[in-house]
This record gives structure tokens, sequence and C-alpha cells, in this order.
């Protein structure tokens, strides 16, 4: 009787810390077709080259009813550009949650090259919880500040998602929870900026789960991710 009680918790438990430490970032397990350095800000770039920005201040944003966020300015910019001669034309961006409870640019980078065998982090920014990186901070990858194709969301053949569509990753499980206040606002900042920058209207602007022709079952960003306001909020 002992046996089967320890192997009944074990059967529990391997599953729910495989979600833990795998979340989002673990689902599109496949080699996209990139090259390039193994690790972030390899390419001599300074840290000033990249975009980092502390929290948004903004006020609590409701949950229960019409759930409003303070608009926050797109001003201060600098980093977000891309260098010259180097930037793409955008044409979408999609939406993640790291499925993970913690997290940041640096570990989910080394866990897509350990796990996954790819050059580095597949997302273009990241968004910390305040767990492993500051509440509403938003960094960028090696991904962005180098305009490479990103490994954050498999389609069909024609790999459109990661070709032409800005990965960003909110770190939390977002099937649990709901993102922080400051969160939500450094990714209104953000996307803002994205959406008029690269003329990407809200059509464009996608979950994972709901990007047209990704093949991978998820729930991503999370049943409790916000996607409407965001798309009804530019």
């Amino acid at each position: 009787m002992f046996k089967k009680i320890i192997a009944f918790i074990i059967a529990a438990y391997i599953p729910t810390m495989a979600v833990l430490f795998i979340g989002c970032e673990g689902e599109d397990s496949y080699t996209p077709q990139i090259t390039g350095n193994v690790l972030p800000y390899s390419n001599g770039a300074t840290q000033q080259q990249h975009y980092y920005s502390k929290p948004v201040q903004s006020s609590a944003y409701k949950i229960e009813d019409k759930k409003t966020y303070k608009a926050v300015d797109t001003s201060g910019s600098y980093g977000m550009i891309p260098q010259a001669g180097s930037e793409k034309s955008w044409k979408a961006i999609v939406i993640h949650h790291s499925g993970t409870d913690t997290g940041s640019v640096a570990s989910i980078d080394d866990y897509h090259r350990r796990n996954n065998g790819w050059d580095g982090i597949g997302y273009d920014f990241v968004i910390g919880n305040g767990s492993g990186a500051g509440n509403g901070e938003t960094d960028s990858t090696f991904r962005w500040v180098e305009q490479k194709t990103g490994a954050h969301c498999k389609t069909d053949d024609t790999n459109w998602a990661n070709e032409d569509a800005i990965g960003i990753c909110l770190i939390g499980n977002f099937d649990n929870s709901r993102p922080s206040k400051s969160q939500m606002a450094s990714l209104m900042k953000l996307v803002r900026f994205l959406s008029q920058r690269y003329d990407i209207p809200a059509n464009k602007i996608y979950g994972h789960n709901t990007t047209p022709g990704h093949v991978t079952t998820t729930s991503c960003p999370g049943r409790y991710f916000p996607l409407s306001y965001v798309k009804s909020n530019l």
C-alpha cells in the first residue's frame, strides 16, 4: 500500500514540475532556420544599444469588470529602435507568457539553448514579473538588436510568425493568474510603440494560441491574459 501511495505522488508531481520549468518557451521544440551567435549581446553591442526599461508607473487595473489600464507615454523610445540599416518591416506582434512563476532573459536564453538547441532565446522582448527580473521591467534580446528571425511561434511551412512577427514574452503563468499592473503598463507602452512604428493594426496582434497557422497545442498566453484589451487600446 505504501509503495502505491509513493508511486501516485511521483506520477502527479512530475507533470507539474515539467509545466513549471518548461512553460510556453518549451512548447515549440523545433529548430528554426536561423544562424548567429550563441549568447545574447555577443555581437559587440554595448548595453546602451539594448532596450531596457524600468517599470512603467500605472494605477491599479480592475480585474472583475472592465479591466482598465492607465495609458502610458510612448516617448523615450531610445533603444527600441534597431540600428540603421538593419531594421525589418515587421508585420505583426505575438504575445506569450513564459508559463513559469519566475524568469528572465538569461534564464529563458539558457533553457532555449540547452533544451531546444537554438542559438539563444526565441523572443524579441521579455517583461519581468518581479521574480527573476523586475516587475514590469522590459528587456530586448539579441534577436531584436540584430533583427533576427524569431523562434517563438511555430506556424505552417512559411514560418511567417517567426519571420515577420515580433515575439513578446511576459513572465508568469496566466492560466493561473493575471499579469501584474506593472507588466501590463509596460506591455502597452511597448505594443503602442511597435504598432505605430511598423503600422501594425490591432487585427495583427495575436496571442500565441490565436496566431494564424500556429501548429502547437497551447493555451499561451493563458486564459487570464486580457488580449482583447491590448487590441482595443492601441
